[in-house]
């Protein structure tokens, strides 16, 4: 039986791709997989997978912004209604600029601000909604950071900054909640998403310098998936406050 059996998992970001891909890799071990998204619609394509893995009547989708602190604390108490409690919380919610790649000169300061209240500050309070019933059993929290936080490629600054002050909330809460044995870590990615499909489609020369050594971008469920599960099982419990790159070795370059 796997561990996951009876334990519950947030989603944050619960439309993307990787979040939907997540989803159905928790379903798949049992565990009551929630959704959270400010779209309605991508909340249909999470909840349509998570049926699609037979376990539809273990999850539950909810239609939240994560810059509504308020909303997501009640968000997080229907979550313990439903299920008892809250073990995991993974937080994949980003923002992406249109168009992707924009120089510093061409940011505006629209662009800066939904950066940062997606990335770290949504996540900050989706971490601070899960805090209190996570202080009396312990959990997981694991964030999406991003190679761009430590090294932004050109055109991706304004997306690093946001990653990286993701990264710095993710150590300031792992030193804070070691105490009550929460585990908060955060996974730098490199991963096939329909965003990264598009820029290798039509603009390949602005990732070419930043391909895996490995030879290709990651599967969510083959190559990230695993990553994700060990840092949500027991297996990591002493492991706390790290960035972990799954990203076949673009952290080698940066």
């Amino acid at each position: 039986m796997s561990e996951f059996q009876g334990k519950s998992v947030v989603i944050t970001g619960a439309g993307g791709s990787i979040a939907v891909a997540l989803a159905r890799i928790f379903a798949r071990e049992g565990a009551s997989v929630v959704g959270i998204d400010v779209s309605e619609p991508a909340l249909d394509r999470f909840s349509a997978a998570i049926a699609e893995e037979g376990r539809a009547d273990a999850s539950l989708a909810i239609v939240c912004d994560l810059g509504d602190w308020d909303g997501l604390r009640v968000a997080i108490d229907s979550v313990v209604d439903r299920f008892g409690g809250v073990d995991v919380l993974i937080n994949t919610a980003t923002f992406r600029t249109t168009p992707l790649f924009k120089s510093l000169e061409e940011t505006t300061l629209e662009d800066m601000t939904q950066h940062m209240a997606v990335t770290p500050i949504g996540t900050m309070g989706a971490m601070l909604a899960v805090l209190p019933h996570m202080k009396e059993n312990g959990g997981k929290i694991i964030n999406f950071g991003s190679g761009a936080g430590r090294n932004p490629p050109p055109g991706l600054s304004s997306y690093g900054m946001s990653k990286a002050a993701t990264h710095m909330l993710t150590k300031a809460a792992a030193r804070e909640w070691a105490k009550y044995r929460i585990n908060v870590n955060a996974i730098l990615p490199f991963t096939l998403t329909p965003s990264v499909q598009r820029v290798l489609d039509e603009e390949p020369e602005k990732l070419a310098a930043y391909m895996p050594p490995l030879g290709y971008a990651g599967d969510a469920i083959a190559d990230l998936g695993p990553a994700v599960l060990f840092l949500a099982s027991d297996a990591s419990h002493y492991i706390t406050g790290q960035h972990l790159p799954v990203d076949g070795g673009v952290d080698l370059m940066m």
